[in-house]
């Protein structure tokens, strides 16, 4: 039964993953499109998403919540357990340092390239 449960927190860990990825992704392609979080709303929830990530991780010691879970299901507690598929463990020891610092480029590529909202003021009228 833990196995299964094991597989099944490893395969919510991939998508959640996949979802973040995907968001740090889309960062760079609003900012070289110049969008508007107030205009995008994908581009809202691509800010939000890895922003409740990178506290959650913080609030746990830069340490993902789910390799916990991971570690309490495999009767590992304090080894650390494949919790991603498809990922290199190379790779996942990086994520909690270099995950925050790609997130923060890319929003402040977004709101330094973010072109003003149409319901700017008008231009001044010419007497």
């Amino acid at each position: 039964m833990t196995a299964t449960l094991l597989h099944i927190l490893i395969a919510l860990h991939t998508l959640i993953a996949a979802l973040s990825t995907g968001c740090l992704f889309y960062l760079y392609f609003a900012a070289f499109r110049r969008k508007h979080p107030a205009e995008d709303r994908l581009l809202a929830f691509a800010l939000l998403w890895p922003l409740a990530n990178i506290l959650l991780m913080a609030a746990n010691g830069m340490a993902c919540p789910l390799q916990n879970a991971a570690q309490t299901l495999s009767d590992t507690p304090g080894v650390w357990v494949r919790d991603i598929y498809l990922v290199p463990e190379s790779w996942l020891a990086l994520v909690p340092w270099t995950y925050p610092a790609f997130f923060c480029l890319g929003a402040v590529l977004v709101f330094r390239r973010a072109q003003p909202t149409s319901k700017s003021a008008p231009p001044p009228r010419r007497a």
